[in-house]
C-alpha cells in the first residue's frame, strides 16, 4: 500500500456525496440540491452534519454536481464559522469536534465513481475517512466504527474498508425491493466475500457465488472453518462506510468503476490484482421500536460478526419516496434517539409532545375540531383549521390547511397553502406550494416547489408536477412538452406542469434499455416510490427464499448454543427491556390471509408491525407518565380501529408490555404493577379470556424468567377478576393450553411446547380449586333448594 503509516493522529475526515445520480425525488430536485431536502422538517444535510461531529469527524468535504450555489448559500448562513478559516472565525465558540466545512464542485460528475476521482484529484484526503451518502439518516454510533476499522487496519494493511450495514425484518417497508443486496460473508472475520444486487426487475430467481468460495484451502484462509461462509440478504446498507486513504486512487485506476456497491465493492472483491480486503459491519440495534426494525442482530456473535458488540444504531438512506416515508416515521417513532422531535432534532425548532407521538411546534395552532392523529409532526407557526385531519404526517413550518381537509400518510413541506376540503394521501408536497380547494392527490403523487393546484382537481396515483416541463435529469437541456401533459389538468388556476405518472412508462418500448442501469430502468423503479403497490409486480424469489439466515422467523437461531441459565441473565431476547416485549417472535397474520397475494401479505404484516410499534409506544408513555388504565386502553382502541388490527394483536402486545415488566425476584413490585394495570389486562381480555390466558401461558413458557410466575400469575388474575373462574376452566379443556399460540418455526417450538405443557400441568392447583368451590356451591344450592 502507497501509505506507509495509517496517521492515527490525523484529525478524522469525512466525505459526503451530495449528489446520488438518480431520478427518484423527481422533479423536487430539478430546483433544490437532494442534501437540502427536510426529513422531520430537518435539512438533510444537518442530519449528516450531526452524525459526523457525534463521530469525532474534523473536517468534512461535500462534494456536489448540482446546485452548487444553494449548498454554499446554506453552509455560510447556517455554518459560518465552520466555512470560514480559523483565523477570520473570530471568538465563536465550538463545543464539537467538528473545525471546517468545505464544499467541492464537481460540475463534470455524472456518477459515484467521477466523484471519487475527482476528489483523488483534489489530494485533500490525508488518512482513513469516513464516506458517507448525503441522505443517511440516523444514530449509528460511528465512531466506535472507525475505531475498529483503524485497529484491523493495524494487523491487517489490505483491509482498506468497512461497510455498514443494518438487519431489516423481511417483509419491512424499509427493504428496497427494487434493489436489495446479498453479503457473502466469512463469519469468524466479517470479512465481505461477494456481493450481489438483486432487482425485483428483471426478475432474478438465484444468485451466483464463485465456486473458489467453497474451496477449502481458500475458505480456510479466510475464515479458518473450512467452507464455512454466511449468505445474508436481510442487510441493507447504511449509506456510511469508513474507507482507507487507498480507496480514491483505486476509482482513479479502474474508470470502469461508476457505481460504489455494484461495481466498486464487487470489483475490489473479484480483482485478481489486488489483495484489498473488505469488511462488514453489522448494526445492531439500539434499544428503541421501529417500523423498520425486526430481524436483531446476530446474537451468537453478539453483533459484529466474529467479535464483541459495537457500532450500535440506526442508519437508513432515504433513498427514493418509499424510503423518504420509512426514515421519517423511523424519526418520529424515536429510533434515532436523541435526535426525536420529543428531545432535539438536528439545529431545529422546539416540538411539544402531545401524546401518541403527536408533536406540535413553537407557535403552530389548531382549531378544537381538528384532529391531530398519530405519529404526526406540525410545523412551527402551522395552522390547521376547522374538522382538519391529519396522521401519520409530517407538516412543516407555517403550513396553512384549509377547512375539512384530510392530510394522511402525507409530507407538506415549509409555506404551503391547503385550501378547504382537501384529500392528500401518501404525497411530498414541496416548498410553497398552493393547493386550491377541493383538489385530491392520490398516494405517490410528488409536487415541486411553488406550484400551484386546483381548484376541483384530482390527481390520481404517482402523479409528479413541476414548473418544469418533463426532464430526464438535472442537466438535460430538452425539455418534452409532450410527456409534461396538458397545464390545465392542474385546475383553472394551476401552475405548473402535470408530469406522466412513472407507472405509465413501465412498457415503453421506444426507450433504449442497453444504457439503462436494471435498478434504475422504469419498471423496478417504480418500487422506490411511496405508491409501490409489490402486488401488481412480478417479483424475484421472495427475500427469504435468498437467505441462508431467516433470523425473524427462527428465534432460536439467534440463541446459538446459549445454555438456558445464560438466556435467563444475559439474552437481551427475553430482557424486560426489549421494547417490544416479544423477543425475537414472529407476528401472527390474522385469519383470512391466506389466500391473500405477496403484495397484501407485505402490507399486512408492515401494519400489523406498525401497529405494534406505536402501541408499545403508547404503552411506554403511559408507564412513564403514570396514565390512568382506562386512558391508555382508550389510546390503544383508538389506535386499533386506526390500524385496522383485530383485537387480539392489542391482547398480545398488552400482556406482553405487561408481563416483560414482572420480575420474579420482587414479588411486591410486581404484585404493585398488576394491581395498578389489571384494569388494563381486563379490558383487553374480556372479548376472550382463554386466549389472554393462553397468551400468557406461552409468553412464560418462551422467557425462561418467567416460568415461576406463570402460577402466581393466574392466581392473580383469578382472585382479582380479571378473568372468570370458568375461563380458566375453559382454558385448561381448550387445545390453546397445550401448544404455543404463538407462530414460531418448529425447532423453537419443539423447544417451548414442553414448557408450555410443564406450565398447564402447574396450574393444575389452581384448576382443582375452582372446581372444588364449583361443587362446593351447587351443594350448597341444593340444600338451600331442599330447605
Amino acid at each position: 500500500m502507497a501509505h506507509e503509516e495509517l496517521g492515527e493522529e490525523d484529525p478524522l475526515q469525512a466525505v459526503v456525496l451530495c449528489d446520488v445520480f438518480t431520478q427518484r425525488f423527481a422533479p423536487l430536485t430539478l430546483d433544490m440540491p437532494r442534501c437540502l431536502m427536510p426529513v422531520c422538517n430537518v435539512p438533510l444535510i444537518e442530519w449528516t452534519i450531526e452524525t459526523l461531529a457525534r463521530a469525532g469527524v474534523h473536517e468534512v468535504f461535500f462534494l456536489a454536481t448540482w446546485h452548487v450555489a444553494q449548498i454554499r448559500a446554506y453552509l455560510e448562513e447556517k455554518h459560518p464559522a465552520l466555512c470560514k478559516p480559523p483565523s477570520a472565525r473570530g471568538g465563536s465558540a465550538n463545543t464539537t469536534s467538528l473545525q471546517k466545512l468545505t464544499l467541492i464542485a464537481v460540475p463534470e460528475a455524472r456518477s459515484i465513481g467521477d466523484m471519487m476521482r475527482e476528489l483523488d484529484a483534489h489530494q485533500v484526503i490525508k488518512s482513513d475517512f469516513v464516506l458517507m451518502h448525503g441522505d443517511a439518516v440516523g444514530n449509528l454510533d460511528l465512531a466506535a466504527v472507525v475505531a475498529a476499522h483503524k485497529q484491523r487496519r493495524r494487523v491487517d494493511r489490505n483491509a482498506i474498508m468497512t461497510v455498514c450495514t443494518m438487519p431489516i425484518a423481511e417483509h419491512s417497508r424499509a427493504r428496497p425491493f427494487g434493489d436489495q443486496s446479498v453479503f457473502t460473508v466469512a463469519p469468524s472475520t466479517s470479512q465481505l466475500l461477494y456481493y450481489n444486487s438483486v432487482p425485483a426487475i428483471p426478475r432474478k430467481p438465484f444468485i451466483k457465488l464463485p465456486l473458489e468460495l467453497f474451496d477449502d484451502e481458500n475458505a480456510q484462509s479466510l475464515s479458518g472453518k473450512g467452507a464455512e461462509i454466511d449468505v445474508r440478504n436481510d442487510l441493507v446498507h447504511c449509506g456510511v462506510d469508513v474507507c482507507a486513504i487507498d480507496v480514491p486512487p483505486l476509482f482513479t485506476e479502474n474508470f470502469d468503476y461508476q457505481l460504489f456497491l455494484r461495481e466498486f465493492v464487487q470489483g475490489i472483491l473479484t480483482s485478481d490484482l489486488l489483495e484489498a480486503k473488505i469488511f462488514l459491519h453489522v448494526a445492531p440495534p439500539a434499544n428503541a421500536s421501529s417500523t423498520s426494525s425486526g430481524t436483531p442482530w446476530d446474537a451468537t456473535a453478539k453483533g459484529l460478526l466474529g467479535s464483541p458488540a459495537y457500532g450500535e444504531g440506526y442508519m437508513l438512506r432515504a433513498s427514493g419516496p418509499g424510503a423518504y416515508e420509512v426514515v421519517s416515521n423511523d424519526v418520529l417513532t424515536g429510533w434515532t434517539y436523541p435526535y426525536t422531535p420529543r428531545l432535539r432534532l438536528p439545529n431545529s425548532a422546539n416540538y411539544t409532545h402531545l401524546s401518541s407521538l403527536r408533536f406540535l411546534g413553537e407557535g403552530a395552532t389548531y382549531a378544537l375540531s381538528a384532529r391531530i392523529g398519530f405519529r404526526s409532526l406540525i410545523g412551527p407557526a402551522s395552522r390547521l383549521e376547522d374538522e382538519v385531519d391529519a396522521h401519520h404526517s409530517v407538516v412543516g413550518a407555517r403550513v396553512r390547511i384549509g377547512a375539512r381537509s384530510r392530510v394522511h400518510h402525507a409530507f407538506l413541506w415549509n409555506d404551503v397553502t391547503v385550501g378547504e376540503d382537501c384529500e392528500l394521501s401518501g404525497c411530498i408536497v414541496g416548498h410553497n406550494v398552493t393547493i386550491l380547494d377541493r383538489v385530491r392527490l392520490d398516494r405517490g403523487t410528488i409536487v415541486a416547489s411553488n406550484c400551484v393546484i386546483g381548484p376541483d382537481v384530482h390527481l390520481e396515483r404517482g402523479a409528479h408536477v413541476s414548473l418544469h416541463p418533463f426532464r430526464e435529469s438535472e442537466d438535460d437541456e430538452e425539455e418534452d412538452e409532450e410527456r409534461s401533459g396538458d397545464a390545465s389538468a392542474l385546475g383553472a388556476n394551476g401552475k405548473g406542469y402535470l408530469w406522466e405518472p412513472l407507472h405509465t412508462k413501465v412498457h415503453d418500448t421506444d426507450s433504449d434499455e442497453d444504457d439503462t442501469d436494471e435498478v434504475e430502468n422504469a419498471a423496478n423503479a417504480q418500487l422506490f416510490g411511496m405508491d409501490a403497490d409489490l402486488a401488481d409486480v412480478d417479483l424475484s424469489d421472495a427475500p427469504s427464499d435468498l437467505s441462508s439466515i431467516d433470523a425473524d422467523s427462527d428465534p432460536e437461531a439467534l440463541l446459538g448454543d446459549e445454555t438456558d441459565d445464560e438466556l435467563d441473565s444475559d439474552s437481551e431476547l427475553d430482557s424486560p427491556d426489549s421494547p417490544s416485549g416479544f423477543g425475537s417472535v414472529s407476528l401472527t397474520l390474522p385469519d383470512g390471509t391466506e389466500s391473500q397475494t405477496y403484495g397484501e401479505k407485505v402490507e399486512t404484516e408492515n401494519r400489523l408491525s406498525e401497529f405494534r410499534v406505536e402501541a408499545n409506544a403508547s404503552l411506554e408513555r403511559a408507564f412513564e407518565e403514570n396514565h390512568a388504565p382506562d386512558n391508555a386502553a382508550i389510546e390503544l382502541k383508538t389506535l386499533r380501529m386506526a390500524s385496522n388490527v383485530p383485537p387480539s394483536e392489542v391482547r398480545r402486545v398488552v400482556i406482553a408490555f405487561v408481563l416483560a415488566r414482572c420480575d420474579v425476584e420482587r414479588p411486591k413490585e410486581t404484585a404493585d404493577l398488576l394491581d395498578k394495570w389489571g384494569a388494563l389486562f381486563r379490558e383487553v381480555s374480556h372479548d376472550d379470556q382463554i386466549d389472554a390466558i393462553a397468551v400468557m401461558q406461552s409468553y412464560c413458557a418462551m422467557h425462561l424468567s418467567h416460568t415461576r410466575l406463570f402460577l402466581p400469575l393466574l392466581k392473580k388474575v383469578y382472585n382479582d377478576e380479571m378473568v372468570s373462574d370458568d375461563a380458566i376452566l375453559a382454558w385448561w379443556r381448550h387445545p390453546s393450553s397445550r401448544k404455543v399460540v404463538y407462530e414460531l418455526d418448529e425447532k423453537r417450538e419443539a423447544t417451548v411446547k414442553p414448557v408450555v405443557l410443564e406450565l398447564r400441568k402447574r396450574a393444575e392447583p389452581v384448576v382443582r380449586h375452582i372446581l372444588e368451590s364449583q361443587e362446593s356451591s351447587e351443594e350448597d344450592d341444593e340444600e338451600d333448594d331442599d330447605e
